[in-house]
């Protein structure tokens, strides 16, 4: 579609670029003709404007598909697909589960709390394998037992994540441990064990949930911050490796930045969040419709403007930090606790 509307405009870019003067706009309206011949010229430079946003559309999507001109959705077949969410049992994660079930896709959830209510678990479509993810011991226990249950995922959605309201000069060395453990180096254990049977199939997709707090650092989430930036590095890296290293650019890779989300993880301050608060099952929603559509690529669930913010002048990113910075406030005792 976007093809199309890219060929229309360029054609009627061309056209007008190229009728004579008097057919330059409408006749029909009653405009003079030097009028006229403005409204000619703001007419072109809107299509030129707009062709130019329908290319690097087209650019944007072809470089998600790894430069790759065709999409194969054929070889995936929902109801014999085989998913594995962490921090699937409450939140963001419990709503993936849902989503993905709807589907007919088998799920397996790695966390460590039960699962909550809020999973539709029948018996049928959702197992569940309790797991320290902090721990390299653990996942692989885990991922061995899934496997023997049910074979080998052909989707890997990393969603688990924890935080801490707390200042820097607050934090313990062992709540900080445990944040990085589980935010950021559980990624490296979950994708170790799983990612090289995909490879061997030369098919896969692997998400992973960072947050808009990837893009800006505030006031007493500095920990939290520091892991989500660092998934979108983990993020570019195992897509290149899996281009350029392991020659299966077929493999999908996804990172997704949800803005705030009405989870445990923020109960201490949704309510100055307010409007700002998006529900699990909106965020989880868009997430499955991405693996649904067999794409690659960078779901930002916030601002659009926001991976922009390093780029801009140094005293425009202060101000976004200063009017964000009576956000994030609460008891870290108790905020690492809760997974996402």
């Amino acid at each position: 579609m976007a093809a199309i509307r890219g060929l229309v405009l360029a054609g009627a870019l061309i056209a007008l670029s190229t009728a004579p003067s008097s057919y330059g706009a409408p006749t029909l309206l009653p405009l003079s003709s030097a009028r006229s011949m403005l409204l000619a010229r703001v007419l072109k430079w809107v299509l030129a404007g707009c062709l130019v946003l329908e290319i690097n559309s087209l650019l944007n999507a072809w470089a998600e598909n790894r430069w790759m001109l065709t999409n194969d959705k054929s070889s995936w077949q929902w109801d014999k697909e085989f998913a594995v969410v962490t921090g699937g049992s409450h939140g963001i994660g419990a709503a993936v589960v849902n989503q993905l079930t709807s589907h007919g896709v088998k799920v397996a959830v790695l966390d460590i709390q039960p699962l909550s209510e809020a999973v539709q678990n029948d018996g049928s479509l959702v197992s569940f394998y309790q797991c320290d993810l902090t721990s390299r011991d653990a996942v692989h226990e885990a991922a061995a037992a899934l496997r023997s249950d049910h074979g080998s995922p052909s989707i890997l959605i990393n969603n688990a994540g924890i935080g801490n309201s707390s200042c820097i000069l607050d934090l313990s060395p062992k709540l900080l441990q445990t944040l990085i453990g589980l935010n950021l180096v559980s990624h490296w254990y979950t994708v170790q064990e799983f990612l090289p049977d995909m490879i061997a199939k030369k098919k896969g997709h692997v998400m992973a949930t960072s947050s808009m707090a990837g893009f800006v650092g505030l006031a007493g989430g500095g920990d939290y911050a520091a892991t989500k930036a660092g998934l979108i590095a983990f993020h570019e890296s195992l897509t290149q490796e899996l281009k350029h290293r392991y020659k299966c650019p077929q493999i999908k890779t996804s990172i997704v930045y949800p803005y705030w989300t009405r989870t445990r993880l923020n109960a201490t301050i949704q309510k100055r969040l307010g409007g700002m608060l998006k529900e699990p099952e909106d965020i989880a929603k868009i997430m499955v419709d991405h693996i649904i559509a067999a794409k690659s690529g960078q779901l930002v669930l916030g601002p659009k403007l926001a991976p922009l913010l390093r780029g801009t002048p140094i005293w425009l990113q202060e101000l976004v930090r200063d009017s964000q910075a009576h956000i994030v406030t609460g008891d870290a005792t108790s905020a690492v606790l809760k997974s996402s």
